[in-house]
């Protein structure tokens, strides 16, 4: 059974109350350090690693005080209050794409059905890719080079939101992708008939070197995997 929404810690209800929200509990260092290790330190957006630079924000895929369709649409209310503290609802993300694009925005197929009940979540479509979801992220989007492009709706929709294509995120992404390239050469050069054994050795710790920037675990390891192929 669902709480009364006056009921639910953290959040006044009433007819003419505004929600309120308590950040101490789903922005709390535990939810936040569990969140880290859940994602292995990345924005569940970008793929970026930040924690050198930033603390992150426990974002929540569903916005709990309002959405919007799109950037500039009018505000809906109320948001998806009862999924305020939900664990499933949570992300971590780098403030660059949760402050500066994510925000409030969360767009259905079909906006109509925009869910005000828990009961009625079911019959939403969203076309904001679910970090936390069990579909494939890479069915919908994947990277030409550092770009990414998107293979669906949902895909096209979440770079768009997101701005996941951003001169600076894709400058970042460009390193990488030349490193994951150098590397590449190196391999093939170990392999070539009458390699040296240094050349050899040098192909045997690139293809390591690979396999480990290719692991869910490491930054942009979604366009290294497009990157080798895979």
């Amino acid at each position: 059974m669902h709480q009364a929404v006056s009921d639910r810690p953290g959040v006044a209800g009433g007819k003419d109350e505004p929600f309120t929200f308590d950040n101490k509990i789903y922005g709390a260092t535990p939810v936040k350090d569990a969140l880290i290790a859940m994602q292995h330190g990345k924005c569940a957006y970008c793929e970026g690693d930040f924690r050198a630079f930033s603390y992150g924000d426990t974002e929540h895929q569903r916005p709990k005080a309002y959405s919007q369709q799109n950037v500039g649409a009018p505000t809906i209310r109320p948001g998806y209050y009862w999924l305020a503290y939900d664990w499933t609802n949570l992300v971590l993300s780098c403030e660059r794409c949760n402050r500066s694009r994510k925000k409030n925005l969360f767009p259905l197929r079909n906006p109509d059905a925009r869910a005000t009940t828990p009961e009625a979540v079911a019959n939403e479509e969203p076309l904001l890719l679910d970090p936390t979801g069990d579909e494939d992220p890479r069915a919908h989007i994947r990277f030409e080079n550092s770009v990414p492009t998107g293979l669906s709706e949902i895909g096209w929709t979440t770079i768009e939101c997101l701005n996941l294509d951003r001169i600076e995120l894709n400058g970042v992404r460009w390193r990488y992708f030349r490193h994951v390239t150098a590397l590449q050469k190196l391999v093939r050069a170990g392999l070539l008939p009458g390699a040296s054994a240094e050349a050899q050795a040098d192909g045997h710790d690139a293809a390591a070197e690979l396999e480990v920037m290719a692991q869910a675990q490491e930054p942009f390891s979604a366009m290294v995997l497009d990157t080798l192929g895979r």
